[in-house]
């Protein structure tokens, strides 16, 4: 038997709420991520994905070079404990519609676990 965290992937990788879109989704390439999380100094408020650039900036003619991850992100964040059941997560992504889901251990990010990841 495994868990969600055991599919997730880990150190989470994150921004400042301040960081332009175009850094975030340079970063997003050189880590061949598909998502940040989003910080407001030392709490995380937030996730941006690959899709919220194309919904949010791209099809809105946003300039993502002006543009902060703050404008575009979602929030609140969507979390489950890391020692769920993939099954369990995998209703719960349905559930919200969402790609992105972040883990956590006693209210502490630990990781994100993708849709990806989770056919793996």
């Amino acid at each position: 038997m495994y868990f969600i965290k055991d599919l997730m992937t880990s150190p989470v990788i994150s921004v400042d709420v301040q960081t332009t879109v175009e850094t975030a989704a340079k970063l997003m390439c050189e880590k061949k991520i598909s998502s940040l999380l989003v910080k407001q100094e030392e709490e995380y408020v937030g996730i941006v994905t690959k899709t919220d650039f194309v919904k949010r900036i791209v099809a809105n003619g946003l300039d993502p070079k002006t543009t902060s991850v703050n404008f575009v992100m979602s929030k609140p964040l969507l979390v489950l404990d890391q020692n769920l059941l993939p099954n369990e997560a995998n209703e719960f992504m349905l559930k919200k519609k969402i790609k992105h889901l972040v883990v956590t251990l006693g209210g502490k990010v630990q990781g994100v676990l993708t849709a990806k990841e989770m056919m793996q």
